[in-house]
């Protein structure tokens, strides 16, 4: 799981500073997609791991997020944290086939992760001196952000299972007999 975990987190950050180059070259604007959403969507849908090492590649995404976006140290971590551990919850009673499924799951993670990172700051907005004014348009403006991150979601899944299986960190699934070779 140790060479699994640091290619989720070197790509991890390989993405977020691709996004955030290609965010700066392009002078965008708007909300840029969350490439770790969808890494946590991958890494909780997958069979390999348990539970302790998984939270732990999500603490560590979400330390890049915080170290990246430059806010207050921890929201994010939290924020990917409780999104991890619902989609952990999600992974044992769902299956995601098919990029639609993928990338509405990877909608609902970052929904979590700026829903969890837009109620900590409320909580934290009078001894941090935020306003809170700004708080709830930043809350209107999320939805650029899930849906930039439906966008990416794909091209994103499927960098990580090839990277995956091209280190050999993770086997292709074998394909099924059909009714006319048994």
């Amino acid at each position: 799981m140790f060479f699994r975990a640091l290619a989720y987190i070197v790509l991890g950050w390989l993405l977020l500073a691709a996004v955030a180059g290609l965010g700066h070259v392009f002078e965008l604007s708007i909300m840029l997609p969350s490439t770790t959403a969808v890494l946590l969507v991958h890494l909780a849908f997958s069979r390999e791991g348990e539970l302790p090492a998984k939270l732990a590649i999500a603490t560590v995404l979400g330390y890049l997020e915080d170290l990246h976006q430059g806010g207050p140290l921890g929201t994010l971590i939290l924020a990917h944290q409780l999104s991890f551990l619902a989609l952990y919850w999600a992974s044992g009673r769902l299956a995601l086939h098919g990029w639609l499924s993928r990338a509405a799951a990877a909608m609902v993670a970052v929904a979590v992760i700026d829903l969890a990172t837009w109620g900590t700051l409320m909580v934290l907005a009078d001894p941090m001196r935020i306003p809170r004014d700004a708080l709830m348009v930043s809350l209107w403006q999320a939805r650029w952000h899930l849906a930039a991150t439906f966008l990416v979601a794909h091209p994103v899944w499927l960098l990580t299972t090839w990277l995956l299986r091209r280190l050999r960190l993770e086997q292709a699934p074998t394909p099924e007999p059909t009714e006319a070779a048994r």
